[in-house]
């Protein structure tokens, strides 16, 4: 009986404090598993703190507060955080995470974006992960948002609503255009699937990175419609400065 209860301790401190994981952006074996990230590895990412957008999170150069871009479009969501920077560390990881064996990453990338989400004090009802299209959908096998969706449900106790939005248009793939052609591309490519459960609501849109705020934006202005407030969180902020030119 002695030995039984030993083992079974042995499994439920492994399971709460595993002793063979790896850092997600390194892979060396990582000493605290809070974050899943060596030292090294934390010591060069490029954390999204200060010298950024207070509305679309995109770094700013000087001491504006908002940047060119949001002056002269019109976002429809209220903010947009992420934690880090995209940059060659956590490209590794996003790129894995898409990959269909790199969905075990979901929970460790969540953490960092639920404490940027803490740090940001953003008050909101519901988890809205983008959508993909059916035959996106179909292809993939899986909704990388909506996994980053269900886990940051998990850690807030915020419920997801995944059948809200729907994407009813195949699109090109957006890393492929520039600014003006995103846009573009995403006019009435989302709809609302059930207007009731959103009715003045505070919307958290949960997806992966964020460049030109393109998609994100089209999303929120369909959700705007009968919701109160939205608020946009990614893993990454990937710099859209350059393709903000014609």
């Amino acid at each position: 009986m002695k030995n039984i209860f030993k083992n079974f301790f042995r499994f439920v401190m492994e399971l709460l404090f595993p002793s063979n994981l790896k850092c997600i952006f390194c892979g060396k074996d990582v000493p605290n598993p809070e974050f899943c990230c060596c030292n090294e590895c934390l010591d060069k990412l490029k954390f999204n703190l200060d010298n950024n957008c207070v509305v679309c999170g995109d770094l700013l150069v000087g001491d504006e507060k908002v940047c060119e871009n949001c002056k002269s479009y019109h976002k429809y969501f209220n903010r947009a955080v992420s934690p880090l920077f995209y940059d060659t560390l956590t490209r590794k990881v996003v790129l894995k995470f898409k990959d269909g064996d790199g969905r075990y990453l979901a929970p460790h990338i969540a953490k960092f974006m639920f404490n940027k989400l803490q740090e940001a004090e953003i008050d909101f009802d519901i988890i809205i992960p983008i959508p993909l299209s059916a035959k996106s959908l179909e292809r993939r096998k899986f909704n990388q948002a909506d996994l980053l969706a269900q886990e940051l449900s998990r850690l807030s106790g915020k419920p997801v609503k995944n059948d809200v939005l729907i994407k009813v248009k195949e699109t090109k793939h957006q890393k492929e255009l520039g600014f003006y052609d995103r846009q573009k591309n995403l006019a009435g490519a989302f709809k609302i699937n059930d207007k009731a459960s959103i009715l003045n609501k505070n919307i958290l849109l949960v997806d992966d990175v964020m460049t030109t705020c393109a998609t994100a934006n089209e999303c929120s202005k369909v959700l705007k419609k009968f919701a109160n407030n939205i608020f946009v969180l990614t893993f990454a902020r990937n710099t859209g400065n350059k393709l903000y030119k014609k």
